[in-house]
């Protein structure tokens, strides 16, 4: 009986303390819930981020040609692969900021009791450019499984093919349309758009240019989606003017990450081959993508050197990045209206075959990036009025694709995937013997490496992309690169 009544007396110990356990666990000061609309502003924040990271900064940047970085950053300008950590960082980077924290607001505003279509087609936006921008730098990647280690608990994501990626992204675009443009406003994310401040006439049109983006980038793989595509985009709202351009200003820390690597680590100086563009064509930019040298001119950097042409360039002289690109309050692009006209103007010559209103549109899209950069009246005038700002009937496409490379500016990523599209402006393969040709006999790389830790710990998944995709190499055009 004793016996019985000590097992009566723990067990109730027991339980009570399991009760004072439980109610501790239920701390009435705890987050229950998580706000999506924080989320929604941390993946928006880290897509403009992006256009200053590693994968532009420290490769794109050069492989376009518009910059030579100093110190150690410059190695990926000699078209070498031996970049394992940074591949892997890269991708990393890009998974766990932009899509990690888009996929909790996809899911959040899907589920029952927090469901939220216009903050579900927002997010879908976001969540585009995102995976946009690491197919474009890899190929094949984890798309449908893509980021969703937390919400599936999927650890070895499976690779989707490029074209499923982009058909898919199209289509989630075009559903993301057809909710904004109907959308209460009250519905989205008043006090948390860092963008357009909620502004749905914008987001529509943000929303269908990035669909014209992904149209024309698909025009020499897929005709057909890619004209189909860019119909559908010209029947919707587009992106015209300055005012609905796509930018941030960087408030945290020491603002644009292009400050820090201009006046410390690496340190850029402009190329040789954006200068000579600029100068050639009197282009009224000039001053503000460049900054003069100590001697009161501009003079560049050649890309590609080898270490020894290097060391006798004059590096610390040559011409900064030009302080309205990069000083601390400068602004960050994801896309911009000047990117949108000249796209148009590309679809008009080679859909329409309409050469006249093609350089309309060749037009307006160089007259909106001199507004973009408060180009003085007068000098907007007597660029519109020279032969570069028409297009001569020879060469349109050369033409409409040079002066893209300049629009993107200061998106050097994107700038660095135009290239690769478009074959515009040529970079010519290195040939002489102060130009190192690295691991591509002298060609423009044209994408990222998988990482040897990707390799590893996702090796079925990888190996059957390699298969489909072509070696592993940064040298293999992803399925739009035809040029």
């Amino acid at each position: 009986m004793r016996s019985t009544v000590v097992i009566i007396t723990l067990g109730l110990v027991f339980l009570s303390c399991e009760k004072r356990l439980d109610d501790l666990r239920e701390n009435p000061n705890a987050l229950t819930t998580i706000d999506d609309a924080a989320l929604f502003t941390k993946a928006v924040r880290s897509v403009f981020q992006g256009t200053t990271d590693n994968a532009s900064s420290h490769f794109a940047g050069m492989h376009a040609h518009y910059y030579v970085a100093g110190s150690t950053w410059r190695a990926p300008d000699q078209y070498g692969d031996g970049h394992d950590g940074d591949y892997n960082s890269i991708l990393n980077g890009l998974y766990g900021g932009t899509i990690r924290h888009i996929e909790d607001v996809l899911e959040i505003t899907t589920a029952e009791g927090t469901k939220n279509p216009v903050r579900n087609a927002m997010a879908d936006v976001i969540a585009v450019l995102g995976f946009a921008k690491i197919t474009d730098a890899y190929g094949e990647v984890p798309y449908t499984e893509g980021g969703k280690g937390k919400t599936e608990d999927i650890v070895q994501p499976r690779y989707d093919t490029q074209e499923s990626i982009y058909r898919d992204m199209i289509e989630r675009l075009s559903n993301s349309i057809a909710v904004l443009k109907n959308a209460d406003p009250a519905e989205g994310y008043p006090d948390s758009d860092p963008i357009f401040n909620n502004d749905m006439d914008k987001w529509v049109r943000f929303a269908n240019s990035v669909r014209l983006r992904l149209a024309m980038r698909v025009r020499f793989a897929d005709s057909a989606l890619s004209s189909a595509t860019v119909a559908l985009c010209l029947d919707e709202p587009l992106m015209e003017s300055v005012d609905h351009d796509a930018f941030m200003i960087e408030t945290e820390g020491t603002g644009n990450a292009w400050f820090n690597r201009r006046t410390g680590f690496p340190s850029i100086k402009m190329s040789t081959m954006l200068i000579d563009q600029l100068q050639s064509t009197a282009d009224p930019r000039l001053p503000v993508f460049v900054s003069q040298d100590g001697n009161g001119e501009y003079s560049g950097m050649i890309n590609g050197l080898t270490d020894v042409a290097f060391g006798g360039s004059d590096f610390a002289n040559k011409s900064d990045m030009g302080l309205q690109l990069s000083s601390p309050e400068s602004k960050l692009y994801v896309i911009t209206a000047s990117e949108v006209w000249l796209l148009r103007a590309e679809a008009a010559l080679v859909f329409d075959n309409d050469p006249t209103a093609a350089n309309t549109l060749f037009r307006m899209g160089i007259e909106t990036s001199l507004h973009q950069w408060e180009i003085d009246p007068t000098d907007i005038a007597t660029f519109m009025g020279s032969p570069s700002a028409t297009l001569a009937g020879i060469n349109d496409e050369e033409q409409i694709g040079v002066q893209m490379w300049l629009a993107l500016v200061p998106n050097y990523f994107e700038g660095w995937i135009h290239i690769r599209r478009t074959g515009y402006p040529i970079i010519p393969v290195r040939e002489d013997a102060d130009l190192h040709p690295g691991v591509t006999n002298g060609i423009m790389p044209t994408r990222f490496k998988y990482s040897s830790f990707e390799l590893g710990s996702n090796t079925n998944n990888v190996t059957e992309a390699i298969n489909r995709q072509g070696p592993n190499a940064i040298d293999t055009p992803v399925w739009w690169d035809k040029n």
